[in-house]
């Protein structure tokens, strides 16, 4: 233990008088400080303070604490603001100013080179902008905030390559930021999916990102520059396959939707039944609401006022049938189940199955479809044929057949099972109706 002899009395009372004064100073410097954070936090932000309270307090807070550099950086962002939604140039210098302060009390910090950087680039001193913008860089080489900043200067400054590449980097650490980036990308090379390529240099993104690039191409129509993206990546994974599989399936490119959904390892992949190109055409397996599968699975959304599940009591075949309750009172239109299969084009097909129902009453009851799946997009030249809505009352189990051919384009197809909304509400619907033994065949020629 080290002791600090005090010697005669004075002395003592001295040192304890230096003490509490030191103290005092230390508490009051901490309450000052505490004062302008809390300013700077909670009162400036406020949306009920007027643009010129604003810089008050900001003001007010800086005069607590003039020596903090978050402080000075923060109420040169206040002023940054103010100046851009006033279009006033001395208050940009004021904050020009305080940015600059933060810049000498906190050297190494990058959000304050960042800030003057931003700051300089809309004042137009387009040196004094790279300087600063170097600088954030230098100091946090793997942020996503100066790489995205310094690429937004390069392309205001007409060096869109050089831009692109500073994005590409910052895309490293935050891939989430890609539908942004792209967006950037699609005005500044008018579309062009190739060059976008390039520019992002997706050889050398990161798997997730690949997929997602991928996926924003087809969806902006470059469906041949999205699969040469999809066809490059190395060791895609199930869930690269579901970004890209969902983005050709929402299009209408149903070929290339099942090249690439069976491309890779999924687990649990159904696959069609025995005699059918139908899977689970006879609900036995399991069936779960949600379903993002595009192929070869029963679609089924949850109804407000129906129940849906499967019942083992007296199914047409097997051990189990699909059954559906209602109780609903408004005039709803749903879907109660789906399911897309690829398909041949100018081929003709058979789909049968089997329905029953108790206690059916409404002015518009379910009925059964089948449609080319590109229907939905463009109905022009697209197949679709459906039974007639099921009567009210009881029936037994009745078999049904549904026969068609499908067009020139045709890719893939629909099995849905519906209820249409009535002309006029209200319109419920309440009963039970099953289905069962759902088989799609190609007829022979």
């Amino acid at each position: 233990m080290i002791t600090i002899p005090l010697g005669p009395l004075p002395v003592r009372v001295l040192f304890l008088v230096s003490l509490l004064a030191g103290l005092s100073i230390l508490g009051w410097v901490t309450i000052r400080s505490a004062v302008s954070d809390l300013l700077m936090t909670f009162v400036v932000p406020s949306p009920k303070l007027s643009l010129e309270d604003q810089i008050e307090w900001a003001d007010m807070a800086s005069k607590y604490s003039p020596h903090d550099p978050l402080i000075r950086l923060k109420r040169g962002a206040v002023y940054l603001k103010v100046a851009n939604e006033k279009m006033e140039e001395s208050l940009r210098d004021t904050a020009i100013d305080e940015f600059r302060a933060a810049t000498l009390m906190s050297k190494d910090d990058y959000r304050v080179w960042l800030a003057l950087g931003r700051a300089l680039d809309r004042g137009g001193d387009i040196a004094g902008a790279r300087v600063a913008f170097d600088r954030a860089i230098e100091l946090a080489p793997n942020h996503f905030d100066p790489r995205w900043a310094f690429g937004n200067y390069l392309l205001r400054a007409g060096d869109r390559d050089g831009s692109f590449a500073q994005m590409r980097l910052a895309l490293g650490n935050r891939p989430s930021a890609l539908p942004l980036i792209f967006d950037y990308a699609w005005g500044v090379y008018r579309g062009d999916g190739k060059a976008i390529t390039a520019a992002l240099d997706a050889r050398r993104l990161a798997r997730q990102v690949k997929s997602q690039l991928a996926a924003l191409l087809i969806y902006r129509g470059r469906v041949g520059d999205g699969m040469a993206v999809w066809r490059e990546m190395s060791g895609p994974t199930a869930g690269d396959a579901q970004k890209v599989t969902e983005a050709l399936f929402n299009t209408g490119n149903f070929n290339r939707a099942y090249e690439v959904w069976t491309s890779v390892d999924i687990p649990n992949r159904p696959a069609p039944d025995r005699d059918s190109l139908l899977s689970n055409g006879g609900f036995e397996g399991a069936l779960s609401s949600g379903q993002k599968t595009p192929f070869l699975t029963w679609r089924i959304n949850p109804i407000p006022g129906a129940k849906l599940l499967q019942d083992g009591k007296e199914p047409r075949d097997g051990r189990r049938s699909l059954r559906a309750g209602f109780d609903v009172r408004g005039n709803t239109y749903f879907i109660i189940a789906s399911q897309t299969v690829p398909a041949k084009p100018s081929t003709g097909y058979r789909l049968t199955f089997s329905i029953k129902s108790e206690k059916l009453m409404s002015l518009s009851n379910p009925f059964v479809e089948v449609f080319d799946s590109a229907y939905v997009l463009d109905q022009r030249n697209r197949v679709r044929v459906a039974t007639p809505q099921l009567p009210n009352g009881e029936s037994e189990w009745t078999d049904y057949k549904l026969e068609f051919t499908t067009g020139a384009q045709t890719e893939a197809v629909t099995v849905r099972i519906l209820r249409p909304a009535c002309p006029e509400p209200p319109c419920p619907i309440e009963g039970h109706v099953w289905f069962d033994e759902f088989k799609l065949t190609e007829k022979a020629k």
